[in-house]
């Protein structure tokens, strides 16, 4: 299986008075159409780590391919078109417009990457069916569920079709019906072809995973 995202010895600190290491000298690779669950406390890396990946920051040290990108070398509006249209991301908060639409908060980030407004419906509509969300798309966002918010966002994420999902503790707020039906839809979205980086604190997650991955402290452990 061809590889999504491949890390090589990439280490990050930060400076809050001290020297904090966040990441050291971690090697990672996701496949297409995997699901890696990245599992470790708070504080032991995993959001750092997301956000390098996904080329919201860079490393000190160390290589970050992403589809056969150097994530590092990408920038100005090479990096925005990366950011848009290979990662797909899942967060801790639905982050939805509150006043738009289910359906608009889907295909309106479409349009930016030049969809035509047509196209971009119909895609949104697909994807909110494909997250069992049809009949509830032209509710505004903050007359949702918390879970349906989520679903929404997912559903934002996915629409784009990215190369990668980075879902950085997406279940955290959620009750745990709910944050089973949501990693069943981020599991099915590996099984369509995405390759998924799953960061969590919660090891029930790990029964939907191909592969969990330890991290403490910075340090990546084995996989297995």
């Amino acid at each position: 299986m061809p590889e999504a995202a491949v890390v090589q010895q990439v280490s990050k600190h930060f400076n809050t008075g001290r020297r904090v290491d966040a990441l050291v000298g971690v090697d990672l690779a996701v496949d297409e159409a995997e699901l890696v669950v990245l599992l470790g406390r708070s504080g032991a890396g995993k959001s750092t780590l997301l956000s390098l990946i996904g080329g919201l920051d860079q490393p000190d040290s160390g290589t970050i391919r992403v589809g056969g990108q150097d994530v590092a070398s990408l920038h100005g509006a090479e990096l925005d078109r990366f950011r848009q249209r290979t990662i797909g991301w899942a967060f801790q908060s639905a982050g939805l417009l509150p006043l738009l639409t289910a359906l608009e908060n889907v295909w309106l980030p479409l349009t930016l990457m030049g969809r035509n407004e047509g196209e971009a419906i119909t895609e949104a509509r697909a994807v909110l069916r494909a997250v069992g969300l049809e009949e509830r798309a032209d509710h505004r966002a903050y007359e949702l569920s918390g879970g349906e918010q989520h679903r929404v966002a997912l559903a934002r994420a996915l629409a784009k079709a990215p190369l990668l999902l980075l879902a950085d503790e997406p279940t955290a707020q959620l009750d745990s019906e709910t944050a089973r039906d949501i990693t069943r839809l981020i599991r099915l979205a590996a099984d369509s072809g995405t390759a998924v980086l799953f960061a969590t604190h919660d090891r029930a997650v790990t029964e939907f995973a191909d592969r969990v991955v330890t991290i403490e402290d910075g340090r990546v452990g084995a996989s297995g």
